[in-house]
């Protein structure tokens, strides 16, 4: 019976303590707390969020309601990896005289030193705010006095005038989080749509309560010889606030996996957009757009469409540029050329203006908006249908909802009387029409025309580029290989090659091949077609290795794609809940012949075979043939659909499991 007690009491006990949520304090860190190794649920973090807390209101001053944000944030530094961890960049939104503001920053870095806490306070000397864009201000801070097992905390508070969207809320970051608070309480007066991006269940629950603003006002009596006197009444003004709460424990890390593309748009998040403003006794203040209102909107911006009207700075140069051409397919080639070469990017991404068409031209360098605005009135001008279209960069969430911040880029489209359309932008100095930089390759865009109107359009390529292998070698009763190898790139793929590797010099491009394959020795290299945009790139270079075949007693073993062969599947996971982003579709060919040494013949051989994936998202092939002394091998891998979703990753991690196990097959040569 004693026993019985003992066993209930300790598992009221459980039950008792496991119920008592921890509570989180500014300034009140446990010795407990510093003293943890690893994170409970996730022992491979080399930080985690202790405890994060948003407070999302309306406060009502004198120029009516503003927004306001308060963020306390706790986080643990297990170990010099989440050093990164302990800095913090704000971003501060701005439109003219209005701006957004921090206010009441403070943090605090607790280490054990000796056995004992020691606080060390962040001071003014280690926060930095800077102007980031023409629209954003960036407040940048990083904790004091790092060491391993560290914790760190700060927090701060937003006020913003800004009320039509509400700044995105992460529910996930790259390290997990232990206990996550969001509180978001709006006036009934403010209807907000909410938008949810992620995989993981998000708990948002809806309430509400009441509240009131008490309005102050003075009256003042009395006249001429009569003592004047100051009456003040208050009124009261009751509404009702709508309250969301989202309460986590435990949110796992979001792990960026092998071609993941822009993660931000797989994060757990929610977004608030304001749909319509209802005042009492005043009619309804829509504020939800749609893309025309937005097409809209930034036409008339005097810093859009007015710049594209322009065309005095440059007639006299294009006048000259395209005299005597009629072929609308070589005017757009000479001006788009005209432009790259004349105009630099300052890498400001923007979709207006900043110093303007005019004074970028003359000083020959300006913003993506400057450029390829004036790209698009060029074209325009030389009687070419061409039309700019608002982007937003590969690096940027995609827009859930219509708004004028979803875009930070401009490129130009034209439309040529046989139907052809291309996409340019002038910016990118390797860049031809319909083969875009990889700033902008995964994000979308909107033509925008005159008349307001507008077209989403996407910038993927239809067709896979293609890098395509040709190999001659022989192999010695020694295992070792010696050849000559022709590497032709194409399209996106010869694009790649001369953003990365234009610039530099033939010895830095030969050591990245030497070091990417393991060539023990090249030699010969050579390179053309780099300067020769929207042609292919061909690499050549001689070649020794000595570890791609082993030789035991009379022997020979090795891969017949040697070291092309792909060793290793980069999809290791067995689930995945964000789609596979490879940026545009490709095609590797190899076509490989190895002469077999004298006085060998083959023994075993890989036999040829095939197989796609479904929805003609991808397919391989392996052929191989035995001829005069040689073996020729010819492999396809091609991969068509740009992005590959979620439910399609169990196939695709088969297929390059089938594909590896394929390449690594072994050619056994024995000695007759």
């Amino acid at each position: 019976m004693k026993n019985i007690v003992k066993i209930l009491i300790s598992v009221l006990l459980t039950i008792t303590t496991s119920g008592i949520a921890q509570e989180y304090k500014f300034g009140k860190v446990s010795k407990e707390e510093l003293l943890e190794t690893s994170f409970q649920s996730d022992s491979s973090a080399n930080a985690a969020i202790l405890y994060e807390s948003k407070n999302i209101y309306m406060e009502y001053t004198s120029r009516g309601f503003e927004l306001v944000t308060e963020v306390y944030r706790r986080i643990k530094l297990y170990n010099k990896e989440g050093f990164d961890q302990a800095s913090e960049e704000i971003f501060l939104y701005k439109n003219n005289s209005y701006k957004e503001e921090v206010m009441g920053l403070k943090g605090i870095t607790f280490s054990i030193v000796n056995d004992k806490v020691v606080e060390t306070k962040l001071k003014k000397d280690g926060i930095f705010k800077s102007e980031f864009s023409d629209k954003y201000d960036q407040k940048k801070f990083t904790m004091p006095s790092l060491t391993e097992g560290s914790i760190i905390e700060y927090k701060y508070k937003i006020t913003s005038p800004f009320i039509s969207n509400i700044d995105r809320i992460y529910l996930q970051y790259e390290i997990p989080i232990k206990k996550l608070e969001v509180k978001v309480n709006l006036p009934e007066y403010y209807n907000y749509k909410k938008f949810v991006t992620g995989y993981l269940p998000i708990d948002l629950k809806e309430s509400s309560y009441n509240d009131k603003i008490t309005l102050t006002s003075k009256t003042r009596t009395g006249s001429g010889f009569n003592t004047t006197r100051t009456h003040f009444s208050s009124n009261d003004i009751d509404y009702k606030v709508n309250k969301y709460t989202i309460n986590a424990n435990d949110v796992v890390a979001f792990i960026e996996e092998p071609y993941s593309g822009n993660t931000q748009n797989y994060i757990s998040s929610i977004f608030f957009e304001l749909s319509f403003i209802n005042f009492p006794n005043k009619p309804i203040d829509y504020r939800s757009r749609t893309w025309e209102d937005v097409a809209k909107t930034i036409y008339a911006n005097t810093k859009f469409g007015e710049e594209l009207k322009k065309n005095s700075y440059y007639k006299e140069d294009i006048d000259q540029l395209i005299n005597g051409v009629n072929d609308p397919t070589k005017r757009v080639a000479l001006i788009y050329d005209f432009v790259k070469k004349k105009m630099n990017w300052n890498k400001k991404r923007s979709v207006i203006t900043n110093k303007g068409v005019k004074k970028a031209y003359k000083e020959g360098t300006g913003n993506v908006a400057e450029i390829n605005l004036m790209l698009t009135s060029m074209l325009d001008y030389a009687k070419i249908d061409a039309h700019p279209v608002i982007a937003s960069t590969s690096d940027r969430a995609i827009s859930l909802f219509p708004t004028l911040d979803g875009f930070n880029y401009v490129i130009s489209r034209v439309k040529l009387p046989n139907g052809n359309i291309y996409y340019m932008d002038a910016t990118d100095k390797y860049g031809v029409p319909n083969i875009l930089s990889n700033r902008i390759i995964r994000g979308l865009g909107r033509v925008i025309s005159k008349n307001g109107t507008s077209q989403m359009v996407d910038f993927r390529p239809t067709k896979p580029s293609l890098n395509r292998f040709g190999v001659q070698c022989e192999i010695n009763d020694q295992g070792i290989v010696k050849g000559m190898v022709n590497l032709h790139h194409m399209d996106y793929l010869a694009h790649s090659f001369r953003v990365s590797h234009g610039a530099k010099d033939s010895e830095s491009k030969a050591k990245r091949l030497e070091k990417r394959y393991g060539i023990n020795e090249l030699s010969d290299y050579t390179v053309k077609g780099v300067n020769e945009y929207g042609k292919g790139i061909v690499e050549r270079f001689n070649f020794v290795v000595e570890d791609q075949a082993e030789v035991i007693d009379n022997e020979i073993f090795f891969s017949p794609l040697l070291f092309l062969r792909d060793k290793e599947n980069v999809f290791k996971t067995d689930d995945r809940k964000y789609p596979v982003d490879f940026g545009y579709g490709f095609s590797n060919t190899y076509m490989i012949n190895i002469k077999i040494p004298q006085g060998y013949e083959v023994a075993e051989f890989p036999k040829p075979q095939a197989f796609k994936l479904p929805e003609n998202m991808g397919k391989f092939s392996f052929r191989s043939n035995i001829a005069n002394g040689t073996i020729q091998i010819v492999v396809d891998e091609t991969i068509n659909a740009p992005v590959i979703t979620a439910d399609y990753y169990p196939v695709l991690k088969q297929f390059y499991n089938q594909l590896i196990e394929k390449e690594n097959e072994q050619v056994v040569l024995k000695k007759i």
